[in-house]
Formats: structure tokens, C-alpha cells, sequence
């Protein structure tokens, strides 16, 4: 049932007509799923999940490992999704990342995270909170819950799993304010 969800939500998203930042909103959610660094995060997390026999009833083989790694791009599509809607349609969010210029170590992470949930608006200006973002691992985190084994299917690890998943959006801001600009 949660594949088909997220397959139709999918399907909604490429075909609806959003508004005046569509063309924002769209892209970074293409970049989501289908950039370089996408697959670069799926094969991290199904390698670290195989590596740790996460869930073990998946195995130690080519099919746990490629279970794990549906996952993952489910649980990615899942929360680009919701991101996305939210973000594009009810909030008008602006989740793109933006360097903080400021000097000085610690004022830059505290910018980074921050940044994380605390986004401008792409059309009446201002800021607002990150809805979208969080929404979408909560939801993700839930629905993923789906087709993993019974035993690892619960509210709690849902839960937990929007956490490392916003943790994570926390960390590779913080990356992308400290890596260095391309010339």
C-alpha cells in the first residue's frame, strides 16, 4: 500500500499545476531523487544498513541489499513528496540552502542549523517554519513503516527515523555551508 501511495503522489506532483515558484520547487525536488547525490545517499544507507544486517530479516545477500536500497528511495520519494506539496503549495517555502556569509565557525553552524528549519517564503517574503521539511520525514517515517518487517514497523520508529532523517538535512548543511565554493 505504501509503494502505490508514494507512486500516485509521485505521478500528482509531475502533473500538477503549482504556482509562481513551480519551476524552484520542481527542480530541487527532481535534484532530490534523481541527482548524483541521491544515489550516492541510497548506496551509503543501504550499505551501512547491510553492513549493520538492518532489518535482519532481510538478509545478508544481493536481495536484502537491494530491498534496503528500495527502501531508502522510497523513503526518499515519500518525503520529496510531501516536502515538496507543503513547501509549494500551502507555505510557499523556500527549503534551497543559501550560505550565511557570516565569519566565524560557530556563527556559521548555528546559521546551518537553524537554516534547517527556519526557511524564507518564496512569495510574500519573510520566513517561516520549515513545515514541509519536517512533515515530510515525519510522514516518510511512517509510511515506510510499511513494508519493513513487522517487528521494526512502529509509531516509535517511525518517529525515530524523521529524526535521523531531519538530523541528517542538519548535517549536510552544516557541509554546505563550510565546503568550499567552486571557482
Amino acid at each position: 500500500m505504501g509503494t502505490r501511495t508514494a507512486t500516485l503522489m509521485l505521478f500528482l506532483l509531475g502533473v500538477a499545476p503549482i504556482g509562481a515558484q513551480e519551476h524552484i520547487h520542481k527542480r530541487e525536488f527532481k535534484q532530490k531523487l534523481f541527482s548524483k547525490g541521491s544515489w550516492i545517499k541510497t548506496g551509503a544507507t543501504a550499505a551501512w544498513e547491510h553492513i549493520r544486517n538492518s532489518p535482519h530479516e532481510w538478509g545478508r545477500n544481493v536481495g536484502g541489499f537491494a530491498k534496503r536500497a528500495g527502501s531508502s528511495v522510497g523513503q526518499r520519494a515519500i518525503k520529496g513528496a510531501t516536502e515538496y506539496t507543503i513547501a509549494s503549495i500551502w507555505t510557499h517555502e523556500d527549503t534551497r540552502y543559501r550560505r550565511s556569509g557570516l565569519d566565524g565557525k560557530w556563527p556559521r553552524v548555528r546559521y546551518a542549523v537553524v537554516t534547517t528549519f527556519w526557511v524564507p517564503r518564496d512569495v510574500a517574503g519573510g520566513n517561516t517554519f520549515a513545515f514541509g521539511r519536517v512533515t515530510g520525514a515525519v510522514v516518510a517515517g511512517q509510511v515506510s513503516r510499511a513494508w519493513l518487517p513487522q517487528r521494526i514497523a512502529t509509531f516509535g520508529a517511525g518517529i525515530s527515523s524523521a529524526g535521523l532523517s531531519l538530523g541528517f538535512d542538519v548535517g549536510i548543511n552544516v557541509l554546505r555551508e563550510f565546503w568550499p565554493r567552486p571557482r
